[in-house]
This record gives structure tokens, C-alpha cells and sequence, in this order.
């Protein structure tokens, strides 16, 4: 709840509706056609665009308050400004054009709707922007607060860590990694879920689970005969599936351990259709286990080139294994 008191009934409801004004949304009549991670963005779209049209009729019509206002706006740039500039370029590419002007028409429309009579007093407009000021400073874990975060950072994924919205995940206690304990940064706006491979310690989704992209820390038990492996190109190679394309090998350290950072296409059949994975994998040996960070993209169609989007989010697959620490 946005506001601390709901019995003020009609009187706030037009600003309690305007900032939920994603709710009806929900029943958009295209919704249903759309992958999650876009109707998300849609939710999260209206949402914003209804908190900045608040803000502008709290100036237009208590003119004291528009140094209050000002401020708000300021203090929103960052995140949800952002936001909100990110999502339209992605809607844009995600949506039909006029499904795209259909969106907008259908967002105006509502908070005209809102706004139609003024707001009955000034307090509420106080107690909209002490909420708007709360909002701008403290992030909960609520879908429509990462929804915002996760779309803020969706041009320059890795600056969601490097601004400080990170949830660190350790391994500590897990029978999978029992030997190594592994602590390392995740962006708080990925969620942690269950993964389907057994040798899957934890799986994070970014978009809060409504996108492609995702983080796994997978621990495997190698063979005896491979229990002093030495990580390169050629064992690499003798490891990966005949499914897998190798594309190019790194030698890298990870907490000062040597290890190898692989690129690798994979292919997948679904039914009738091919899909594909694209990944970044960060692995290093310990104590006969392959310890491996995985980041990758997908699954999507076999003929799209993830080449773009791999190239996106390697800065943030590399900044979590540069951050991993071991125990």
C-alpha cells in the first residue's frame, strides 16, 4: 500500500488507482499474447508514467509544492526515470506499432480519467510524496519495485551490482558444495528459483523471473581419473557435449584460483523445434569438484543471433565471478 490510510476513502482512491493503474492492465487485450517479461514491463510502464503524471498535477495545482515536486522528480532520476526511458525503447521493439499506440492511448486515457476532478486536499499530495520520497530510497522486493530496477538497468545490466542492488548468495550449508563454500554477488532484481539439473546449487532469472537471462552455480563431481584436470582449450573441449559449440576460451583467475572462462552456443530440441542457449561459463577445480558460474541467454529460437545480447550481459557475468569469493 502507497498510502498509510485507505479509509480516506474516494477521497485519495484517485491516486491510489493511478499509481495501481497497472491492475487493469493486466486484462489488456493483447496481454495474453505477450511473454511474460513484456506484459512486465507494460505493468511496470503504467505504473510509471502514472506516478510521473501525479507528480505534475500535485505542481500544476498546489504551486507551493512545486519545489517538493521538483525534488521528488530528481530524486526518482536515477531508477525510475531510467526506467521508464528503458521501457519504452523496449516496448518499441517488443510490441506492433500500433499495438505500441495502442498501449499509450490506453494508459492516457486512464489517468484522465484520474485527474479529471483535482485533488480534494493538500495533505493528500503531502502524503503522495512522502511516499514518493520513500519509494526513491528504499527498494523492496516487491515484483513492481524490482520490475523497476531490473528495466532502470536493462541497457547496462552489470550496473545494477555496481550501484549496490545486490542480494550476495553463499553456498554455506549446501550438501552440493559441501568442500567449497562460495559467497557472490547476484542483482537483486533476479530471482532465486529451483533448477532442474541435479548438479545445480542455485538459479537466479533476471526480471524477477519473467526473463531470459539467468545465473547458475553448478558444482559437478568429476571422475577419478579427472581429479587433477588442468582447465584449457583442449580439455574444455573433451568436456562439452557434441550439441555444444565452442566459440572462444579465456584463462582467468577467480579469487585468486586459475580457471578458464568458455563461450558456447548450445542446441536443444524442444518437440519440433530447435532452440538455443547462449553461454558464458566461469569454472576453476577444487577438491574434484568443477565449480562453475554459468550466464547465459535463452532458450530461444535456433535462427536468432544472441550474439548481441551475450555481449550485453558479459559484463555482468564477469563482474560476478570477479566478486566470487571462496571459503
Amino acid at each position: 500500500m502507497f498510502f498509510k490510510n485507505f479509509t480516506y476513502k474516494y477521497k485519495i482512491l484517485k491516486l491510489v488507482v493511478l499509481v495501481f493503474c497497472a491492475v487493469p492492465l493486466l486484462s489488456y487485450s493483447q496481454a495474453d499474447k505477450y511473454t511474460p517479461k513484456v506484459n512486465l514491463a507494460i505493468d511496470t510502464y503504467a505504473f510509471l508514467k502514472g506516478q510521473s503524471a501525479a507528480l505534475e498535477t500535485i505542481a500544476l495545482q498546489f504551486p507551493k509544492l512545486k519545489p517538493d515536486v521538483v525534488k521528488a522528480e530528481k530524486n526518482l532520476e536515477k531508477l525510475f526515470a531510467r526506467a521508464e526511458r528503458n521501457i519504452g525503447h523496449f516496448l518499441k521493439a517488443e510490441l506492433d506499432h500500433s499495438d505500441f499506440n495502442s498501449l499509450n492511448v490506453h494508459i492516457d486515457s486512464l489517468l484522465n480519467e484520474q485527474f479529471k476532478n483535482p485533488i480534494e486536499k493538500e495533505k493528500y499530495a503531502l502524503d503522495f510524496l512522502a511516499e514518493v520520497k520513500d519509494r526513491s530510497r528504499f527498494i523492496s522486493d516487491t515484483l513492481l519495485l524490482k520490475g523497476i530496477v531490473s528495466f532502470a538497468y536493462h541497457d547496462a545490466p552489470h550496473q545494477e551490482i555496481t550501484d549496490g542492488h545486490i542480494q550476495t548468495f553463499t553456498t554455506k550449508d549446501h550438501p552440493k558444495a559441501e568442500q567449497t563454500t562460495l559467497k557472490l554477488p547476484i542483482p537483486k532484481s533476479w530471482l532465486a528459483e529451483e533448477a532442474e539439473m541435479p548438479e545445480t546449487v542455485q538459479q537466479f532469472t533476471s526480471h524477477s523471473g519473467k526473463g531470459s537471462e539467468k545465473i547458475l552455480i553448478v558444482v559437478y563431481d568429476l571422475p577419478a581419473e579427472k581429479h587433477e584436470v588442468v582447465l584449457n582449450e583442449k580439455s574444455i573441449s573433451e568436456m562439452i557435449p557434441p550439441q555444444t559449440k565452442l566459440i572462444r576460451t579465456e584463462q582467468i583467475t577467480i579469487d585468486g584460483r586459475p580457471g578458464m572462462m568458455i563461450e558456447a552456443e548450445e542446441t536443444l530440441d524442444y518437440d519440433d523445434d530447435k532452440m538455443k542457449i547462449r553461454m558464458l561459463q566461469f569454472m576453476f577445480v577444487q577438491k574434484s569438484k568443477l565449480y562453475c558460474l554459468q550466464g547465459s541467454i535463452g532458450p530461444t529460437d535456433a535462427g536468432k543471433d544472441l550474439e548481441p545480447e551475450i555481449k550485453k550481459y558479459e559484463p555482468l557475468f564477469r563482474l560476478i565471478a570477479e566478486r566470487t569469493q571462496m571459503d
